[in-house]
């Protein structure tokens, strides 16, 4: 077994307590809240006696986390995201991670483990008595490869038309062919690209030359330009081929083709809505006779002739789900299951939870906003914010009126950090009674975390226009 640096942990071991694993970056530690809520109802153990160890590959200069282990090989003092199935990877060979399982293990009858996303590379669940809560990880590969995506949803939903091109060469030809016929910009896509990270909107040949010349023998989406008005998404859970429980529809904040956030309530009308929670429903059955059972979100976007189109399905905890988690629960009765609670009766029992019921998606108390602070250029910090906690008490507060907004910044990394693009400097997340309210506090929380950078970035933003206008791409028939 490989010897993986544990670079933090402030885990010790109680045996009077039952525990579970967390395995998440740190913006969804609240998450384990929700699972932890889950199995004290499941297993009828007191939520005292509970606790959730968190594994993250985080690099921050401070940790305000109970239990947390941060597994990462990166210098001090220096942020860049990790992937995904390398820091899966990475837990599934670490001797100390297997000497936590083993000690855990020796007191109780089994180990659960709660995932943001699964991954191929999860190993763990092999040991016996380790119980993975998820979705199977050859279906989440075959659903987040963008070919595959178009190619099984395509003729039950409506969907750009779109062509997939095998090589670096055909893509220039392509798209040249493409750009000269309409004179619309390109949508480009490698087969993998969570939150746009490998996709582009090209304008012109060179803009693909930038970013694709090093693909050569890679395989591509291309579509061309849909105008649009909003990006909304969903959040639910799949239980099985029959039943699809949906928590909510949110408008997205889209900077080009990069994921910034979400806006809840959606601003789309009631008939609007409608037609994306049943799109919903019906890519989460197709997703169902696939074998997916659990957590999934769906995007979209809506033109100005109020036509609705299906983007892709998000198949794990997307970016919302802990904002959801949190207003739902201030919204539906008490004893009613949360999201975590549905996907474990979906994964392990393939039915609904007791009790469940899905939210009034036309009423609500309460409205939030998020807005992920995410690098596009090296920077480095020179000072640092509090490490704030207490995300469902204050969905909670504005809920039960004791306050009428609030806002959090979270995960900020801390003092003299190196961060390389495509990390997370902070996040902010705004609660209130009203769009302003939470537009109030996302414009506050993003000043704030631009006051401890020495580079600033993003100078130009305009809430209201990177909430609700982004150009996405599709072929025309």
């Amino acid at each position: 077994m490989k010897k993986i640096d544990v670079r933090f942990s402030n885990f010790k071991y109680d045996k009077n307590i039952y525990y579970f694993l967390f395995i998440s970056e740190l913006k969804a530690y609240g998450i384990g809240h929700f699972f932890k809520e889950a199995l004290s109802k499941i297993l009828e153990i007191s939520k005292e006696k509970i606790e959730f160890i968190s594994i993250s590959p985080d690099v921050f200069e401070q940790y305000n986390y109970d239990n947390l282990i941060i597994i990462n090989d990166l210098k001090d003092k220096q942020n860049k995201r990790k992937k995904h199935d390398e820091f899966i990877n990475d837990i599934s060979n670490s001797a100390y991670i297997h000497s936590v399982i083993d000690t855990i293990l020796s007191n109780q009858n089994e180990l659960y483990i709660y995932m943001f996303e699964s991954s191929p590379f999860m190993t763990l669940d092999k040991k016996d008595g380790v119980i993975l809560i998820g979705p199977k990880s050859e279906i989440v590969t075959i659903l987040n490869n963008k070919m595959s995506l178009y190619e099984i949803f395509s003729n039950i939903v409506p969907m750009a038309n779109y062509n997939i091109i095998h090589s670096y060469d055909e893509l220039i030809q392509s798209s040249q062919k493409l750009m000269q016929r309409t004179g619309n910009p390109l949508f480009i896509s490698l087969e993998l690209s969570a939150a746009g990270a490998n996709s582009i909107i090209a304008y012109c040949l060179e803009d693909i030359r930038m970013k694709f010349s090093s693909n050569i023998n890679d395989t591509f989406l291309i579509t061309e330009y849909i105008d649009h008005i909003c990006d909304p998404t969903t959040l639910g859970v799949v239980i099985n081929e029959e039943e699809i429980y949906v928590g909510g529809v949110a408008d997205q904040r889209i900077d080009g083709t990069k994921f910034k956030g979400s806006t809840f309530p959606s601003k789309m009308s009631k008939e609007i809505q409608k037609e994306i929670i049943r799109q919903t429903k019906v890519v989460g059955k197709k997703m169902a006779s696939l074998g997916y059972r659990g957590i999934f979100g769906c995007d979209y976007i809506v033109t100005n002739k109020n036509e609705v189109f299906f983007i892709e399905t998000n198949p794990r905890k997307q970016g919302t789900t802990m904002e959801f988690c949190c207003a739902l629960k201030t919204e539906l009765s008490l004893g009613s299951p949360n999201l975590p609670e549905i996907e474990f009766y979906a994964v392990t029992q393939n039915k609904q939870a007791p009790h469940m019921r899905e939210p009034d998606f036309f009423k609500t108390d309460i409205y939030w906003s998020s807005y992920n602070y995410k690098i596009d250029n090296k920077l480095t910090t020179h000072s640092y914010l509090p490490q704030q906690r207490g995300e469902i008490e204050m969905f909670q507060n504005v809920a039960q009126n004791k306050i009428n907004k609030e806002f959090m910044i979270l995960e900020h990394i801390g003092q003299d950090f190196f961060v390389n693009e495509g990390s997370f400097l902070g996040r902010v997340i705004a609660t209130g009674k009203s769009y302003k309210d939470v537009e109030d506090g996302i414009e506050m929380g993003r000043r704030m975390i631009n006051y401890t950078v020495k580079t600033y970035i993003d100078k130009n933003f305009t809430l209201d226009d990177k909430c609700y206008s982004c150009p996405y791409y599709a072929t025309k028939g």
